[in-house]
């Protein structure tokens, strides 16, 4: 971390490891992008050096979180102050003191200043105004006699809500929130960049608004921060794509937009259970499910479609999915193996080169994949592999599929057993290429409140928005004309730093946390028990448990 004192963050957060006042030194990731997959045993000699790596183990840290309206509480014992910008930049000043102003505050100090991704761009004195600000850390270190953790961190759990308290794998989270109306209310209609859980798988997500109903010619998305994470959002566009009667527009997951028509839902649908073919005629809420296997959590299943009259032409497969719980709580339980050391791991993402995606490719593989197939004369071939991370809203995806000859059509699904909610299958005929207009926000309101100094930051990547829980902003778009019906598209990009809990830190197990990274296929096999136990809690806690401000 690039913290100028011995501290360790509350949030997750993207800055090299600092082990003294005076010394940062950044984790190598070659302590273990070569480590022996041979045995967990052996591993340990490799892989656990990065992840134990010695913190000043005789200081305990006191740290503390303020908001700007709460700057008179700052710790002046602290001999470093953190500031924490809305634009997702970081102060860290020292010989630090309030100045009262008539409208905002200001925070004076000499020290450094980090970029978003924390390079250094300035190194001098600075006068720091409150209404820019997100977040105010202070640190205030306290010897102890004994080698104790420094990362048991007290304010995750101390604002977790009693739901969330009986089972912590299951507290809802995953990347922002959208809200949009369908013309009747406002609705969750998608989640952004679910699988950037580091500034290193920093990604574009383009999610189909599919219900989305404009007002006139000005579209309102509500973005939320529900969770215990701290959101940095580079962007939130809305991609509107003009819509000729008869046809929708899709996307792959590539990024290539489709005009389709001849919306064909399959004759049969059979999955393990049996017929499913009704929870697949469109989207609509009801969605086909399973639970996982007792003993695996990579156990497959499968899905056959069939269509006996497909349309004629180029053919595309509409998907409509979200994942289920299953990886929010293989996420939260590699955070709780990896314990104190969670931060640091995250830290070396962005120095890491070929291993940045190494423990999100692994799970993927295993978990957060639907192949498709299409049925041959002896076999099945594999035409498409379809990924889309996150639990909250499901989205609308088009799978290419190859020409195909003519005829009964037979597709199959594969995926993991209890790890997927299949809302829609159809079959469309392509018909063009489609090219949406990109849109930025005209004006933003926060909390209710007209925030004129946001809305360029939503626009492109040279500025980013930092969020903390409960915060909610409301983005204002205009269409291009009022009298052309759009197909409505997001397009975000950014990533979310996932808060620690207390609890999660009794369960430390390096071990474990080089499993997940070597041999996540054993870890699946071990952890099977334990999920089933919890499985069927763990909707009714996940959605009990957002949060938001009184």
């Amino acid at each position: 971390m690039t913290d100028q004192d011995e501290t360790r963050s509350v949030a997750l957060v993207d800055e090299p490891l600092t082990v003294s006042p005076d010394t940062t030194r950044h984790v190598s990731p070659r302590r273990y992008v070569y480590a022996s997959a041979r045995s967990i045993r052996r591993t340990r000699a490799f892989l656990l050096p990065t992840l134990v790596l010695c913190i000043a183990c005789a200081r305990v840290v006191e740290r503390s979180l303020h908001t700007p309206d709460a700057i008179g509480q700052l710790d002046p014992k602290s001999r470093f102050l953190k500031i924490h910008m809305r634009d997702g930049r970081l102060y860290v000043l020292s010989d630090w003191f309030i100045s009262p102003h008539a409208q905002s505050a200001t925070v004076n100090g000499n020290g450094v200043l980090y970029g978003t991704d924390r390079d250094t761009l300035r190194i001098g004195s600075f006068a720091v105004r409150t209404d820019s600000v997100s977040l105010f850390e202070t640190n205030v270190v306290h010897t102890s006699a004994a080698i104790a953790p420094l990362a048991v961190i007290s304010i995750g759990s101390a604002i977790l809500s009693i739901i969330c308290l009986t089972q912590e794998k299951a507290c809802f989270g995953s990347c922002p929130t959208f809200y949009v109306s369908n013309g009747q209310h406002s609705v969750l209609m998608a989640e952004g960049f679910s699988a950037s859980v580091a500034p290193a798988l920093e990604k574009r997500d383009i999610d189909a608004l599919f219900h989305a109903v404009p007002d006139g010619d000005t579209v309102e998305i509500t973005m939320k921060n529900e969770a215990l994470e701290t959101h940095v959002v580079r962007y939130a566009h809305v991609l509107a794509a003009p819509r000729r009667p008869g046809v929708r527009v899709f996307a792959t997951a590539s990024g290539e937009f489709w005009n389709a028509d001849s919306l064909t839902p399959p004759d049969r649908a059979v999955a393990p259970e049996g017929d499913c073919s009704a929870a697949l005629l469109a989207l609509d809420g009801l969605e086909r499910s399973s639970v996982t296997d007792s003993t695996d959590l990579a156990a497959r299943e499968i899905v056959d479609l069939e269509f006996e009259a497909p349309p004629a032409g180029p053919l595309g497969l509409v998907l409509g999915a979200r994942q289920t719980l299953l990886t929010t709580y293989l996420f939260y339980q590699g955070l709780a193996y990896l314990g104190t050391r969670a931060v640091e791991f995250l830290a070396t993402l962005d120095h890491a080169g070929p291993v940045t995606n190494m423990p999100v490719a692994a799970f993927d593989s295993l978990v957060g994949r639907i192949t498709v197939q299409v049925a041959t004369e002896s076999d099945w071939r594999t035409v498409a592999v379809d990924r889309e991370t996150g639990p909250i809203a499901t989205d609308l995806r088009l799978v290419k599929l190859p020409e195909i000859p003519a005829g009964t059509l037979r597709l199959r699904l594969l995926l993991t057993r209890g790890a997927w909610r299949l809302d829609q299958a159809a079959l469309v005929h392509l018909v063009d290429r489609a090219e949406p207009v990109q849109l930025c926000p005209t004006h933003v309101r926060r909390d209710g409140v007209a925030d004129a100094g946001v809305d360029h930051w939503l626009c492109d990547e040279e500025h980013a928005l930092t969020t903390l829980p409960g915060d909610s902003y409301t983005l204002v778009y205009r269409l291009p004309r009022d009298d052309v019906a759009y197909e409505l598209f997001l397009e975000s990009k950014g990533y979310y730093l996932e808060w620690m809990r207390e609890s999660w830190m009794k369960e430390e197990d390096l071990e474990k946390a080089a499993m997940l990274l070597l041999n996540p296929r054993q870890l699946l096999l071990e952890l099977a028990p334990e999920y089933k136990r919890i499985e069927p809690e763990m909707e009714s806690v996940f959605w009990a448990s957002r949060y938001g401000r009184p």
